[in-house]
């Protein structure tokens, strides 16, 4: 028997551990800001498996667990990666399942996080635990870094590793929900908000005051068309970028005119795009309406950057974990691309690491009321996961 068959017979066996584990992750409720408990429940875990163990935090509370396998020997540096924190659950009552009680029904496990990203955690977790219980060794540095924050940008998760130099490998996994596929690419994301100023004045009395309200209404008329201009860009993974007014904010009293609103606009980048032609193309929309709208004035600040990224299919990374899914599967995966912002992007723009995504949980379905897993698919990705650290380090 060889290795690679020893190491996916083990997981095999180690089905059931695997469902526990991700069941004590989804009950630990780990809300963005509440990291605190699954990153001590993680560090141990890694520990147990015999990793060195760091927690790095960028504020008291908000950990990053680095948990490293050092052969000493020459050879690659893998990394790992997937994020501690969730969104909330929502309102209860759209829940069949309770949240985080993580029951079990129809082969699946129900619950907050189950997708994005507590099954992919327990990929990575069951897969380090499976190779070192193997007994298999190996060459260069096997990485696993779960951050915080990730779910509102990664200040001070992924971005707070790479400030303290800590974000260095050859190539790296992010277990973001991709339903299977092999993801390599991601779209940027850019959150803008705009204010639009008038005269306060009587409702009674209208002509005496300017309007914000109306002024915003013609911006997100114009927004709307570009929109529509921003389509005629395409990526062949990831589509065309998109404009949404998510948030609109105005008014006082019906019986007053009002003298501010305020929009938040998400808007979403293929590779193509630059955050700085981005920025001009707000700001243009702005200038147009200041020549054409007497009394317009606006005020508009950026409040999130989030890159894209996108490495070649030819990349190492990408062949071998195809090669592992292909030996573990008997098929060929799907490459494709992800609309969502991950801290693929991250270690792609800040580490300069060529990483790929990939994780049994249904991304489109991620923070749905009743989220749920399919055990089947977390045992099958668990697998290619150690195949494919098994065929870089081994």
């Amino acid at each position: 028997m060889n290795n690679a068959t020893r190491l996916l017979g083990a997981i095999e066996r180690m089905s059931e551990e695997t469902v526990a584990l991700l069941q004590s992750l989804v009950r630990i409720p780990s809300i963005t800001g509440n990291e605190a408990q699954i990153g001590v429940f993680v560090a141990d875990f890694c520990r147990g498996i015999g990793f060195q163990v760091e927690v790095l935090e960028a504020a008291p509370g908000r950990p990053n667990i680095i948990a490293t396998w050092d052969s000493g020997t020459p050879g690659p540096t893998l990394l790992l990666n997937d994020h501690l924190d969730i969104i909330p659950p929502g309102p209860l009552e759209y829940w069949t399942h309770p949240p985080f009680a993580a029951e079990i029904a129809d082969g699946r496990v129900y619950g907050r996080g189950t997708i994005d990203t507590k099954s992919g955690v327990s990929t990575l977790l069951i897969a380090a635990k499976a190779l070192r219980e193997s007994g298999i060794g190996i060459h260069g540095k096997l990485v696993l870094l779960f951050v915080c924050d990730e779910e509102v940008g990664g200040k001070l998760g992924i971005q707070h590793v790479a400030k303290s130099g800590r974000l260095k490998a050859d190539m790296a996994i992010v277990a973001e929900p991709t339903t299977m596929q092999v993801e390599i690419a991601t779209k940027g994301r850019m959150n803008i908000g705009i204010t639009t100023r008038g005269v306060a004045t009587h409702g009674a009395r209208p002509w005496l005051g300017h309007n914000a309200i109306e002024d915003m209404a013609r911006l997100v008329l114009e927004l709307g068309q570009l929109g529509e201009k921003i389509k005629a860009k395409h990526h062949p993974l990831l589509g065309h970028g998109s404009l949404n007014v998510g948030i609109i904010e105005g008014g006082t009293v019906p019986n007053m005119v009002p003298n501010k609103c305020r929009i938040e606009v998400d808007r979403r980048l293929i590779p193509s795009e630059t955050q700085e032609a981005v920025l001009a193309e707000f700001q243009q929309v702005l200038e147009f309406l200041r020549r054409s709208t007497p009394g317009f004035s606006s005020e508009m600040e950026q409040l999130l950057w989030w890159p894209g990224y996108a490495i070649d299919a030819a990349e190492p990374i990408v062949t071998t974990i195809c090669h592992a899914f292909e030996q573990v599967v008997g098929h060929k995966p799907v490459i494709a691309g992800k609309d969502a912002g991950t801290d693929a992007s991250w270690i792609n723009t800040l580490g300069g690491i060529p990483v790929v995504m990939f994780s049994p949980g249904n991304g489109k379905e991620a923070m749905n009321a009743d989220e749920n897993v399919a055990i089947a698919d977390v045992i099958t990705a668990t697998k290619v996961i150690a195949q494919t650290v098994h065929d870089v380090l081994c």
